[in-house]
Protein backbone atom coordinates (compact mmCIF):
# COMPACT_ATOMS: atom_id res chain seq x y z
CA UNK A 1 0.00 0.00 0.00
CA UNK A 2 1.52 3.59 -0.50
CA UNK A 3 2.56 4.62 2.66
CA UNK A 4 2.07 8.54 1.72
CA UNK A 5 -1.65 7.42 1.63
CA UNK A 6 -1.92 5.76 4.82
CA UNK A 7 0.20 8.19 6.38
CA UNK A 8 -2.00 9.01 9.23
CA UNK A 9 -5.05 6.61 8.61
CA UNK A 10 -6.01 2.69 8.90
CA UNK A 11 -6.25 -0.03 7.14
CA UNK A 12 -7.41 -3.12 8.35
CA UNK A 13 -7.34 -6.06 6.10
CA UNK A 14 -8.15 -9.75 6.13
CA UNK A 15 -8.50 -12.05 3.55
CA UNK A 16 -9.35 -16.01 4.32
CA UNK A 17 -10.08 -19.47 1.87
CA UNK A 18 -13.44 -19.97 2.33
CA UNK A 19 -12.95 -23.57 1.85
CA UNK A 20 -10.08 -24.56 4.51
CA UNK A 21 -11.03 -21.12 6.39
CA UNK A 22 -7.53 -20.25 6.78
CA UNK A 23 -6.42 -16.82 6.87
CA UNK A 24 -4.22 -16.12 4.00
CA UNK A 25 -3.34 -12.74 5.28
CA UNK A 26 -4.11 -10.05 7.63
CA UNK A 27 -3.33 -6.36 8.91
CA UNK A 28 -4.79 -5.10 11.98
CA UNK A 29 -7.28 -7.23 11.99
CA UNK A 30 -8.85 -6.97 15.68
CA UNK A 31 -8.84 -3.17 15.68
CA UNK A 32 -12.25 -1.80 16.32
CA UNK A 33 -13.35 0.27 13.66
CA UNK A 34 -16.49 2.31 11.69
CA UNK A 35 -17.68 -0.15 9.38
CA UNK A 36 -20.05 2.13 7.47
CA UNK A 37 -22.29 -0.07 5.48
CA UNK A 38 -20.06 -3.06 5.70
CA UNK A 39 -22.85 -3.28 8.86
CA UNK A 40 -25.35 -4.38 6.86
CA UNK A 41 -23.82 -7.89 6.25
CA UNK A 42 -24.29 -8.20 9.85
CA UNK A 43 -28.43 -7.34 9.29
CA UNK A 44 -29.15 -9.54 6.21
CA UNK A 45 -27.07 -12.24 7.42
CA UNK A 46 -29.05 -12.08 10.71
CA UNK A 47 -32.63 -11.87 8.23
CA UNK A 48 -31.59 -14.26 5.79
CA UNK A 49 -30.94 -16.71 8.93
CA UNK A 50 -34.09 -16.23 10.54
CA UNK A 51 -36.73 -14.84 8.68
CA UNK A 52 -38.45 -17.40 6.46
CA UNK A 53 -37.90 -16.68 2.80
CA UNK A 54 -41.63 -15.76 2.38
CA UNK A 55 -41.11 -13.15 4.90
CA UNK A 56 -43.37 -10.16 3.81
CA UNK A 57 -43.12 -6.18 4.87
CA UNK A 58 -46.68 -5.18 4.77
CA UNK A 59 -49.02 -1.87 4.87
CA UNK A 60 -52.60 -3.28 6.11
CA UNK A 61 -56.26 -0.99 5.63
CA UNK A 62 -59.41 -2.63 7.13
CA UNK A 63 -62.87 -1.25 8.09
CA UNK A 64 -64.00 -1.01 11.53
CA UNK A 65 -67.48 -2.49 12.22
CA UNK A 66 -68.55 1.12 12.67
CA UNK A 67 -70.97 1.18 10.22
CA UNK A 68 -67.87 1.08 7.70
CA UNK A 69 -66.98 4.42 7.90
CA UNK A 70 -64.09 4.08 10.01
CA UNK A 71 -60.68 2.64 8.36
CA UNK A 72 -57.58 1.83 10.08
CA UNK A 73 -54.30 1.55 8.85
CA UNK A 74 -51.45 0.37 10.23
CA UNK A 75 -48.10 0.52 9.17
CA UNK A 76 -45.66 -2.43 8.86
CA UNK A 77 -42.50 -0.75 8.55
CA UNK A 78 -42.16 -1.48 4.67
CA UNK A 79 -38.81 0.12 3.37
CA UNK A 80 -40.16 -0.15 -0.34
CA UNK A 81 -43.75 1.36 0.17
CA UNK A 82 -44.39 3.29 -3.39
CA UNK A 83 -47.60 5.86 -4.37
CA UNK A 84 -48.35 2.62 -6.41
CA UNK A 85 -48.72 0.70 -3.42
CA UNK A 86 -50.88 3.42 -1.64
CA UNK A 87 -52.83 3.63 -4.72
CA UNK A 88 -53.46 -0.40 -4.52
CA UNK A 89 -54.27 -0.30 -1.13
CA UNK A 90 -57.41 2.17 -1.47
CA UNK A 91 -58.33 0.43 -5.05
CA UNK A 92 -59.13 -2.69 -2.62
CA UNK A 93 -59.89 -0.87 0.71
CA UNK A 94 -62.73 1.52 -1.32
CA UNK A 95 -65.44 -1.37 -1.81
CA UNK A 96 -65.41 -2.16 1.63
CA UNK A 97 -66.05 1.35 2.75
CA UNK A 98 -69.71 3.22 3.44
CA UNK A 99 -70.36 6.16 0.92
CA UNK A 100 -68.52 8.27 3.49
CA UNK A 101 -65.01 8.12 5.71
CA UNK A 102 -65.95 9.43 8.81
CA UNK A 103 -62.26 8.51 10.03
CA UNK A 104 -58.88 7.12 9.23
CA UNK A 105 -56.52 5.57 11.72
CA UNK A 106 -53.27 5.93 11.26
CA UNK A 107 -51.54 2.99 13.24
CA UNK A 108 -47.69 3.55 13.68
CA UNK A 109 -47.08 2.10 16.85
CA UNK A 110 -44.95 -0.84 15.41
CA UNK A 111 -42.09 0.76 15.75
CA UNK A 112 -41.12 3.21 18.75
CA UNK A 113 -41.14 7.44 18.34
CA UNK A 114 -37.62 7.27 17.84
CA UNK A 115 -37.03 8.76 14.30
CA UNK A 116 -33.36 8.49 14.01
CA UNK A 117 -30.94 6.35 15.26
CA UNK A 118 -28.25 6.35 18.01
CA UNK A 119 -25.08 8.39 17.07
CA UNK A 120 -26.74 9.71 13.55
CA UNK A 121 -25.80 12.68 13.41
CA UNK A 122 -27.95 15.86 13.53
CA UNK A 123 -26.99 18.34 10.87
CA UNK A 124 -27.59 15.57 7.85
CA UNK A 125 -31.04 15.72 8.11
CA UNK A 126 -31.77 16.91 5.20
CA UNK A 127 -29.77 14.11 3.71
CA UNK A 128 -31.50 11.48 1.59
CA UNK A 129 -29.02 9.10 3.41
CA UNK A 130 -30.62 9.39 6.36
CA UNK A 131 -33.67 8.73 6.13
CA UNK A 132 -36.52 9.41 8.52
CA UNK A 133 -37.91 5.91 10.65
CA UNK A 134 -41.17 5.29 10.79
CA UNK A 135 -44.11 2.30 10.48
CA UNK A 136 -45.01 4.43 7.55
CA UNK A 137 -42.05 4.86 4.68
CA UNK A 138 -42.55 6.41 1.42
CA UNK A 139 -40.36 6.17 -1.73
CA UNK A 140 -37.71 5.39 0.45
CA UNK A 141 -38.36 8.24 2.59
CA UNK A 142 -36.70 10.40 0.29
CA UNK A 143 -37.76 13.76 -1.95
CA UNK A 144 -36.90 13.78 -5.14
CA UNK A 145 -36.95 17.46 -7.15
CA UNK A 146 -36.65 17.44 -11.04
CA UNK A 147 -35.22 21.24 -12.19
CA UNK A 148 -35.82 21.95 -16.31
CA UNK A 149 -34.14 25.23 -17.47
CA UNK A 150 -35.10 27.03 -20.43
CA UNK A 151 -32.93 27.49 -23.07
CA UNK A 152 -32.75 31.67 -22.52
CA UNK A 153 -30.85 32.72 -19.35
CA UNK A 154 -31.96 35.26 -17.11
CA UNK A 155 -35.41 32.97 -16.64
CA UNK A 156 -37.30 31.02 -13.85
CA UNK A 157 -36.34 27.41 -13.76
CA UNK A 158 -39.42 24.90 -14.25
CA UNK A 159 -39.39 22.53 -11.12
CA UNK A 160 -41.37 19.62 -10.10
CA UNK A 161 -41.30 17.04 -7.05
CA UNK A 162 -42.04 13.57 -6.88
CA UNK A 163 -44.32 12.23 -4.50
CA UNK A 164 -46.42 15.69 -5.31
CA UNK A 165 -48.08 16.02 -1.78
CA UNK A 166 -49.71 19.41 -0.39
CA UNK A 167 -47.16 19.18 2.54
CA UNK A 168 -44.07 19.45 -0.08
CA UNK A 169 -43.59 23.21 -0.68
CA UNK A 170 -40.84 24.53 -2.85
CA UNK A 171 -39.42 27.88 -2.88
CA UNK A 172 -38.04 28.56 -6.11
CA UNK A 173 -35.39 31.36 -6.74
CA UNK A 174 -33.46 29.39 -9.63
CA UNK A 175 -32.83 31.39 -12.58
CA UNK A 176 -31.48 29.97 -15.99
CA UNK A 177 -28.17 31.22 -16.77
CA UNK A 178 -24.22 30.50 -17.90
CA UNK A 179 -23.41 27.80 -15.21
CA UNK A 180 -24.92 25.56 -12.58
CA UNK A 181 -24.85 26.56 -9.19
CA UNK A 182 -27.36 25.40 -7.21
CA UNK A 183 -27.95 25.62 -3.84
CA UNK A 184 -30.87 22.88 -1.99
CA UNK A 185 -31.67 23.59 1.62
CA UNK A 186 -34.57 21.80 3.45
CA UNK A 187 -35.59 23.64 6.62
CA UNK A 188 -34.79 21.66 9.41
CA UNK A 189 -37.79 19.36 10.54
CA UNK A 190 -40.30 19.97 7.82
CA UNK A 191 -40.79 19.60 4.29
CA UNK A 192 -40.01 22.84 3.55
CA UNK A 193 -37.13 23.29 0.60
CA UNK A 194 -35.65 26.23 -0.40
CA UNK A 195 -34.23 26.46 -4.64
CA UNK A 196 -31.49 29.26 -4.67
CA UNK A 197 -28.95 29.40 -7.71
CA UNK A 198 -28.53 28.96 -11.30
CA UNK A 199 -29.04 26.10 -13.79
CA UNK A 200 -27.36 26.45 -16.68
CA UNK A 201 -29.39 27.01 -19.32
CA UNK A 202 -31.33 24.17 -21.62
CA UNK A 203 -30.03 21.88 -18.80
CA UNK A 204 -31.83 19.38 -16.18
CA UNK A 205 -30.90 18.49 -12.67
CA UNK A 206 -32.52 16.21 -10.08
CA UNK A 207 -31.88 16.44 -6.39
CA UNK A 208 -32.95 14.43 -3.35
CA UNK A 209 -33.48 15.03 0.39
CA UNK A 210 -34.74 13.03 3.32
CA UNK A 211 -38.91 13.31 3.74
CA UNK A 212 -40.43 14.20 6.96
CA UNK A 213 -42.66 12.62 8.67
CA UNK A 214 -43.60 9.95 6.04
CA UNK A 215 -46.46 8.85 7.51
CA UNK A 216 -48.33 12.70 7.15
CA UNK A 217 -48.02 11.91 3.45
CA UNK A 218 -48.83 8.35 3.58
CA UNK A 219 -52.07 9.58 5.12
CA UNK A 220 -53.29 12.25 2.60
CA UNK A 221 -52.05 10.62 -0.61
CA UNK A 222 -54.66 7.36 1.11
CA UNK A 223 -57.21 10.12 1.26
CA UNK A 224 -56.74 11.73 -1.84
CA UNK A 225 -56.91 8.02 -3.78
CA UNK A 226 -59.68 6.68 -1.49
CA UNK A 227 -62.00 10.00 -3.29
CA UNK A 228 -60.42 9.34 -6.62
CA UNK A 229 -62.43 6.05 -5.64
CA UNK A 230 -65.74 7.30 -5.35
CA UNK A 231 -65.76 8.05 -1.13
CA UNK A 232 -67.02 11.23 0.49
CA UNK A 233 -63.83 11.75 2.54
CA UNK A 234 -64.51 15.48 3.19
CA UNK A 235 -64.87 15.15 7.01
CA UNK A 236 -62.41 12.61 7.46
CA UNK A 237 -59.92 12.81 10.93
CA UNK A 238 -56.29 11.84 10.82
CA UNK A 239 -55.94 10.37 13.84
CA UNK A 240 -52.11 8.32 14.80
CA UNK A 241 -53.21 6.01 17.59
CA UNK A 242 -53.38 2.10 18.46
CA UNK A 243 -56.24 0.06 19.76
CA UNK A 244 -58.68 1.79 17.62
CA UNK A 245 -60.23 -1.32 17.33
CA UNK A 246 -60.24 -4.79 15.24
CA UNK A 247 -60.64 -4.69 10.88
CA UNK A 248 -63.60 -7.08 9.60
CA UNK A 249 -60.70 -7.84 7.24
CA UNK A 250 -57.61 -6.60 6.07
CA UNK A 251 -56.38 -5.80 2.94
CA UNK A 252 -52.37 -5.08 2.28
CA UNK A 253 -49.63 -4.14 -0.10
CA UNK A 254 -46.00 -4.89 0.55
CA UNK A 255 -42.72 -6.63 -0.52
CA UNK A 256 -40.93 -10.04 0.55
CA UNK A 257 -37.27 -10.25 1.95
CA UNK A 258 -35.78 -10.97 -1.06
CA UNK A 259 -36.37 -7.46 -2.73
CA UNK A 260 -35.61 -5.47 0.54
CA UNK A 261 -31.72 -7.63 0.96
CA UNK A 262 -30.89 -7.15 -2.19
CA UNK A 263 -32.17 -3.61 -1.99
CA UNK A 264 -30.07 -3.25 1.33
CA UNK A 265 -27.07 -4.47 -0.12
CA UNK A 266 -26.62 -3.98 -3.85
CA UNK A 267 -27.84 -0.20 -3.33
CA UNK A 268 -26.82 0.23 0.16
CA UNK A 269 -30.22 1.15 1.32
CA UNK A 270 -30.40 2.73 4.76
CA UNK A 271 -34.02 2.56 5.20
CA UNK A 272 -34.36 -0.86 4.28
CA UNK A 273 -31.75 -2.43 6.59
CA UNK A 274 -32.99 -0.05 9.26
CA UNK A 275 -36.27 -1.66 8.82
CA UNK A 276 -34.67 -5.55 8.28
CA UNK A 277 -33.29 -5.07 12.11
CA UNK A 278 -36.99 -4.08 13.58
CA UNK A 279 -38.41 -7.07 11.56
CA UNK A 280 -35.86 -9.37 13.39
CA UNK A 281 -37.77 -7.95 16.47
CA UNK A 282 -41.13 -8.31 15.29
CA UNK A 283 -40.61 -11.82 14.16
CA UNK A 284 -39.27 -12.85 17.25
CA UNK A 285 -42.64 -11.38 19.07
CA UNK A 286 -42.61 -7.63 19.43
CA UNK A 287 -45.89 -6.23 18.74
CA UNK A 288 -45.87 -2.41 18.75
CA UNK A 289 -42.69 0.04 20.13
CA UNK A 290 -40.16 -1.54 18.70
CA UNK A 291 -36.51 -0.09 19.32
CA UNK A 292 -33.47 -0.72 17.41
CA UNK A 293 -32.05 -2.06 20.90
CA UNK A 294 -34.68 -5.06 20.24
CA UNK A 295 -33.40 -5.33 16.48
CA UNK A 296 -30.15 -5.93 17.89
CA UNK A 297 -30.45 -7.90 20.41
CA UNK A 298 -32.60 -10.26 18.39
CA UNK A 299 -29.77 -9.71 15.50
CA UNK A 300 -26.73 -11.35 17.90
CA UNK A 301 -28.79 -13.40 18.96
CA UNK A 302 -28.94 -15.08 15.52
CA UNK A 303 -25.75 -14.58 14.90
CA UNK A 304 -24.50 -16.21 18.44
CA UNK A 305 -26.62 -19.52 17.95
CA UNK A 306 -24.97 -19.96 14.49
CA UNK A 307 -21.38 -20.00 15.91
CA UNK A 308 -20.15 -16.39 14.66
CA UNK A 309 -18.09 -14.48 17.71
CA UNK A 310 -19.61 -11.49 19.02
CA UNK A 311 -16.58 -10.48 20.65
CA UNK A 312 -15.11 -7.56 17.49
CA UNK A 313 -18.82 -6.57 17.20
CA UNK A 314 -20.75 -3.56 18.52
CA UNK A 315 -23.27 -2.02 16.49
CA UNK A 316 -25.89 0.70 17.54
CA UNK A 317 -27.87 0.50 14.23
CA UNK A 318 -28.49 -2.07 11.05
CA UNK A 319 -27.41 0.48 8.64
CA UNK A 320 -23.66 1.67 9.38
CA UNK A 321 -24.55 5.23 9.96
CA UNK A 322 -24.49 6.02 13.88
CA UNK A 323 -20.67 6.88 14.61
CA UNK A 324 -21.01 4.63 17.38
CA UNK A 325 -20.64 1.63 15.23
CA UNK A 326 -17.27 -0.66 15.86
CA UNK A 327 -16.37 -3.72 14.48
CA UNK A 328 -13.22 -5.37 13.57
CA UNK A 329 -12.22 -6.61 10.19
CA UNK A 330 -11.87 -10.64 11.42
CA UNK A 331 -15.71 -10.34 12.71
CA UNK A 332 -16.56 -9.27 9.31
CA UNK A 333 -13.97 -12.15 7.91
CA UNK A 334 -15.69 -14.56 10.40
CA UNK A 335 -18.94 -13.74 8.97
CA UNK A 336 -18.39 -14.04 5.27
CA UNK A 337 -16.97 -17.42 6.74
CA UNK A 338 -20.09 -18.68 8.10
CA UNK A 339 -22.56 -17.57 5.97
CA UNK A 340 -20.33 -19.14 2.76
CA UNK A 341 -20.40 -22.72 4.34
CA UNK A 342 -24.71 -22.02 4.43
CA UNK A 343 -26.94 -24.13 1.94
CA UNK A 344 -28.21 -21.76 0.55
CA UNK A 345 -24.99 -19.58 0.37
CA UNK A 346 -25.51 -18.33 -3.49
CA UNK A 347 -29.34 -17.08 -2.47
CA UNK A 348 -27.59 -14.58 0.03
CA UNK A 349 -24.56 -13.66 -2.30
CA UNK A 350 -27.05 -13.16 -4.99
CA UNK A 351 -27.59 -9.82 -2.46
CA UNK A 352 -24.47 -7.90 -2.80
CA UNK A 353 -23.71 -6.28 -5.45
CA UNK A 354 -21.59 -7.04 -8.20
CA UNK A 355 -18.11 -5.81 -9.16
CA UNK A 356 -18.16 -4.07 -12.56
CA UNK A 357 -21.95 -5.14 -13.25
CA UNK A 358 -24.07 -4.10 -10.61
CA UNK A 359 -25.48 -1.69 -7.48
CA UNK A 360 -22.87 0.40 -5.73
CA UNK A 361 -20.30 -1.86 -7.40
CA UNK A 362 -21.47 -1.03 -10.89
CA UNK A 363 -18.99 1.61 -11.68
CA UNK A 364 -15.55 -0.13 -9.98
CA UNK A 365 -13.65 -3.14 -11.74
CA UNK A 366 -15.34 -3.03 -15.13
CA UNK A 367 -11.82 -4.21 -16.54
CA UNK A 368 -12.24 -7.98 -14.62
CA UNK A 369 -12.21 -10.83 -16.80
CA UNK A 370 -15.31 -12.89 -18.04
CA UNK A 371 -15.56 -14.98 -15.57
CA UNK A 372 -14.16 -13.24 -12.58
CA UNK A 373 -16.56 -12.19 -9.83
CA UNK A 374 -16.65 -9.89 -6.96
CA UNK A 375 -19.36 -10.05 -4.82
CA UNK A 376 -19.47 -7.37 -2.39
CA UNK A 377 -20.66 -4.99 -0.04
CA UNK A 378 -19.37 -0.91 -0.20
CA UNK A 379 -19.46 1.17 2.80
CA UNK A 380 -18.63 4.99 3.04
CA UNK A 381 -19.49 7.52 5.55
CA UNK A 382 -16.74 10.60 6.32
CA UNK A 383 -13.33 9.44 6.56
CA UNK A 384 -14.33 6.15 6.01
CA UNK A 385 -14.04 3.46 3.17
CA UNK A 386 -14.90 -0.07 3.62
CA UNK A 387 -14.60 -3.03 0.64
CA UNK A 388 -15.91 -6.49 2.23
CA UNK A 389 -17.04 -9.58 0.16
CA UNK A 390 -16.19 -12.70 -2.20
CA UNK A 391 -13.14 -12.88 -4.72
CA UNK A 392 -13.21 -16.15 -7.37
CA UNK A 393 -11.46 -16.51 -10.73
CA UNK A 394 -13.24 -19.05 -13.02
CA UNK A 395 -13.05 -22.51 -11.47
CA UNK A 396 -10.98 -20.82 -8.61
CA UNK A 397 -11.86 -21.06 -4.90
CA UNK A 398 -14.02 -18.32 -2.91
CA UNK A 399 -11.71 -16.19 -1.45
CA UNK A 400 -13.66 -13.64 0.91
CA UNK A 401 -11.80 -10.40 1.41
CA UNK A 402 -12.50 -7.08 4.19
CA UNK A 403 -11.06 -3.90 4.03
CA UNK A 404 -11.76 -1.09 6.20
CA UNK A 405 -9.87 2.10 5.98
CA UNK A 406 -10.58 5.09 7.76
CA UNK A 407 -9.45 8.25 9.48
CA UNK A 408 -8.14 9.90 6.58
CA UNK A 409 -9.20 13.40 4.96
CA UNK A 410 -10.47 14.33 1.49
CA UNK A 411 -11.44 12.02 -1.35
CA UNK A 412 -12.32 8.14 -1.24
CA UNK A 413 -11.13 7.66 -4.91
CA UNK A 414 -8.18 6.74 -4.44
CA UNK A 415 -8.86 4.23 -1.19
CA UNK A 416 -11.13 3.22 -3.51
CA UNK A 417 -8.87 2.24 -6.21
CA UNK A 418 -6.22 0.31 -3.44
CA UNK A 419 -9.34 -1.47 -2.50
CA UNK A 420 -9.80 -2.90 -6.16
CA UNK A 421 -6.45 -3.21 -6.81
CA UNK A 422 -6.60 -6.03 -3.53
CA UNK A 423 -10.11 -7.57 -5.22
CA UNK A 424 -8.12 -8.24 -8.63
CA UNK A 425 -5.15 -9.98 -6.53
CA UNK A 426 -7.26 -11.96 -4.40
CA UNK A 427 -9.26 -13.35 -7.29
CA UNK A 428 -5.85 -14.41 -9.63
CA UNK A 429 -4.68 -16.06 -6.03
CA UNK A 430 -7.92 -17.84 -5.98
CA UNK A 431 -7.66 -19.35 -9.44
CA UNK A 432 -4.07 -21.15 -8.27
CA UNK A 433 -3.49 -20.86 -4.53
CA UNK A 434 -0.09 -22.78 -4.74
CA UNK A 435 1.69 -20.79 -7.69
CA UNK A 436 0.73 -17.47 -6.88
CA UNK A 437 2.56 -15.35 -4.24
CA UNK A 438 0.74 -14.53 -1.07
CA UNK A 439 -1.35 -11.09 -1.22
CA UNK A 440 0.53 -8.16 -1.04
Amino acid sequence: MESDLFDGAIAAVVVRDCLTDRVLYEQHADLLLRPASNAKLFTSAAAFLSLPRTYSMETTAGVLDSGRRVLRCSGGADPLLTVQDIQKLAEIAAPTIDSTLDTLYMDASLLNDNFYGSGWMWDDESDPFMPFLNAFSLEGNSIRISMKSPSKRGLPVEVSVFPSSNMITVENMLLSGRRTRIDVTKQPRSNNIVLRGTLAAGKRRTNTVSMWRPQDIVAEMLLDQLRQNGINVDSTVVVHSEGCGVPLALHSVGHDLKEVLAEMNKESDNLCAEMALRHLAVFRGAKSGVRDKDGLAAMTSVLARNGLDLDGLHLKDGSGISFYNLVTARCISDLLSMMSRHKDFQLYAATLAVGGRSGTLEGRMKDLSKGQMFWGKTGTISGVSALSGYAQAPQGRLVSVVMLMQNFAGKHKPYREVQDRIVRHCITYSAALKSVRKPQ
